[in-house]
């Protein structure tokens, strides 16, 4: 039988529990845990891009949703490229909502930091306080995504702290980079 692309078996000598931690790295695992890291990076980015530009909150998570968008079309198409060049005959129409599905995941990862957005500004901060916030959470994010992935792997220790801090620091380039554009 043929494995999911995404999953990954468990290593032999890590111990199998039934903690939160154990069960959060599962779900991630069966779901796109790189498509939904690169969704939260290109969200941080733009993010930090648009929110130095526009101060009106719903031009700057229109714009980023739009930026994403793109990206997972991007994504989709390329999807349906490859299916090509492994012998899919179908027509592009027919190709593609199987990409779109395989690539959703992206979107996923785009969702928590325009929500987190949306909502502390609805809770009364300025945009610009809510953009960072809404990266230093994305920071969060990614590290939690990093930190389960080396969980799931069986990795503890100093490079445990290294993978959740690799995967944070992407997070980290995006409030960087508004700063020094804003």
């Amino acid at each position: 039988m043929h494995e999911p692309e995404h999953s990954r078996p468990q290593p032999a000598d890590a111990p199998v529990t039934n903690d939160h931690r154990h069960r959060a790295a599962e779900h991630l695992a069966r779901r796109d845990p790189g498509g939904i890291l690169y969704g939260a990076v290109i969200t941080a980015g733009s993010l930090a891009a648009v929110s130095a530009n526009v101060s009106h909150v719903d031009r700057v998570a229109l714009s980023v949703a739009a930026v994403v968008a793109v990206y997972w079309l991007a994504h989709v198409y390329a999807e349906t490229q490859e299916m090509l060049f492994e012998g899919d005959h179908r027509p592009l129409h027919r190709r593609t909502p199987h990409a779109a599905a395989k690539e959703v995941f992206i979107l996923a990862g785009a969702l928590p930091a325009i929500a987190v957005y949306l909502l502390l500004d609805l809770a009364g901060l300025s945009a610009t306080a809510a953009a960072y916030w809404a990266l230093w959470f994305s920071v969060g994010f990614l590290s939690v995504i990093g930190y389960l992935g080396a969980h799931r792997a069986g990795i503890g220790g100093w490079r445990l702290v290294l993978e959740s801090a690799g995967a944070a620091s992407l997070g980290v380039l995006a409030v960087l980079g508004k700063l020094f554009i804003h």
